[in-house]
């Protein structure tokens, strides 16, 4: 079975940010750190300046939980958390990293109400900088399992940004992880992951409570204990209300640092040796231009000045940040067009342009041309340079919009250009994985797109046609990008359920 030629169009341009994913035991590129105002990427700010998973690498099997008591805007707060010892105690080291990159793809899918997070144990490990080896297979779904087993208590502590005020809230990091593997229990390349984050992170992400992160950086970080302390060290620079401004220096108790990091130590000087190594990382890359301790014994305060300065401009809003629409992108919407291929449209085509052909499109209705799905027919018109469709009778375009429709041929040759271009690169890269590895990738797909509207039984038999090769895993990871694109996923839920079986 072939699905290239199911749908006609171009495929959407997609461009995916990429870090490091080099063995952290391999060599590392140096990358230097980012001046705060030029950052572009985001993580949900409360669990950051939280600190809700320990900073050590390993710990003994009973810390299973921690307590700890701080002062917020004057007012007394907490932060709890229990974990069952089966699951190798509380949140800790690699832990970090996985929670961290849950968020950021959160964010890149669109950060949707549902708060699902649809990937692959292959994408997760990729993502985060590890290698693709059993080994780190394994950390991941132990990871996992206790980001979901553990429960958090945060007291008088959580901000809700949209009130602009402390709240209790109780959650696990991670609500509901819906696994599928292919052979066994154990998590390995062609495992496809859904994973519900929880709601009270969902619901910080989407009023866009968020703080900003380098993930380049934090990807080229050696230690999993250096990057867990840049992690909630940095979190602390960036204060409710001034989310975007990053602070020249922290201070802060020692022993209070120490559970704010999350760890069992209360003497200083071992505080300070637990921590050393992770500041000398941070010291050589320039991240931390200093780092000193005034006082002693359980006066002892340690300062931290940073080095990735100047700091004057506050670094940019989130990249989710609501832009006003055109006139005519709002009218797209009335027709039942979605709201970011209505933006598409008017960005590529322009305004006059796409104007031009709404009023084509709805004398067409009025003369009574029959549309199965009248936000479909309205993109194709737009799209449309052919001739496809004719004038109604009695239509006849302004003369500034038929200047614009002399232009629509080359915007959509640049375009189209562009396009081919892109999507080579992808399926480039794409075909330059194993076949189990473009299986999950493209069922991965399937699942963010019309998930709902087939049932798993259908799933699981695309999933076993593409690994006995009766259908190639790009032709249905580009087809439903495709269907997607033209507003046509009905059309492919319908064909997927008529092919697997519904």
């Amino acid at each position: 079975m072939t699905w290239a030629g199911s749908y006609s169009g171009q495929v959407l341009g997609i461009v995916r940010q990429r870090g490091i994913h080099l063995s952290r035991s391999g060599k590392l590129k140096a990358v230097p750190p980012t001046p705060p105002a030029q950052l572009d990427r985001f993580d949900e700010a409360n669990s950051a300046r939280l600190g809700l998973i320990c900073v050590q690498e390993r710990i003994p099997d009973d810390y299973t939980r921690w307590d700890i008591e701080f002062m917020v805007d004057e007012r007394p707060a907490r932060l709890t958390c229990i974990s069952p010892g089966e699951y190798g105690g509380v949140p800790h080291g690699l832990d970090g990293d996985f929670a961290t990159i849950l968020n950021v793809m959160y964010l890149e899918q669109g950060a949707p109400e549902s708060g699902i997070v649809h990937t692959t144990a292959y994408q997760l490990l990729q993502r985060a900088g590890f290698p693709d080896s059993g080994q780190y297979y394994q950390s991941l779904q132990e990871s996992l399992d206790r980001l979901k087993a553990a429960t958090y208590t945060a007291s008088e502590s959580w901000r809700d940004h949209k009130r602009q005020r402390w709240t209790t809230v109780k959650f696990n990091i991670i609500e509901r992880i819906t696994a599928e593997t292919q052979d066994g229990l154990g998590f390995g390349s062609g495992t496809t992951l859904k994973i519900q984050l929880a709601r009270p992170v969902v619901e910080s992400i989407r009023e866009k409570y968020l703080k900003p992160l380098d993930m380049s950086f934090v990807l080229s970080l050696k230690r999993s204990l250096t990057r867990s302390l840049y992690r909630v060290l940095d979190a602390h620079r960036y204060q409710p209300g001034a989310e975007m401004q990053a602070a020249a220096e922290f201070r802060i108790n020692l022993q209070q640092w120490a559970r704010e990091c999350k760890l069992r130590e209360t003497v200083p000087a071992r505080i300070k040796r637990n921590l050393e190594s992770a500041h000398k990382e941070l010291l050589e890359r320039g991240y931390l231009s200093s780092v000193d301790y005034e006082g002693a014994r359980g006066e002892t305060v340690i300062i931290y000045r940073f080095g990735d300065l100047p700091t004057s401009t506050p670094a940019p809003e989130p990249v989710i940040e609501v832009v006003p629409d055109a006139p005519v992108t709002d009218a797209l919407r009335r027709y039942g067009v979605a709201p970011t291929v209505a933006r598409k449209l008017v960005s590529e085509y322009g305004e006059a342009l796409v104007t031009q052909k709404l009023e084509k499109f709805e004398a067409m209705i009025k003369s009574g041309y029959q549309a199965r799905k009248k936000s479909a027919l309205l993109v194709d018109v737009i799209r449309d340079i052919s001739g496809k469709y004719a004038d109604p009778e009695g239509y006849q375009a302004e003369p500034k919009r038929a200047e614009a429709s002399l232009q629509a041929a080359s915007i959509a040759k640049r375009i189209e250009a562009e396009e081919a271009q892109l999507n080579r690169q992808l399926e480039k890269e794409f075909l330059g994985l194993d076949k189990s590895e473009q299986a999950a990738r493209a069922l991965n797909q399937v699942r963010m797109f019309i998930g709902r509207e087939v049932s798993e039984k259908s799933l699981k038999a695309l999933l076993k046609s593409m690994h006995e090769g009766e259908v190639e895993p790009y032709e249905i990871y580009r087809t439903v990008i495709r269907a997607a694109s033209e507003l046509r996923l009905g059309d492919f839920a319908h064909e997927i359920r008529e092919a697997y079986g519904d």
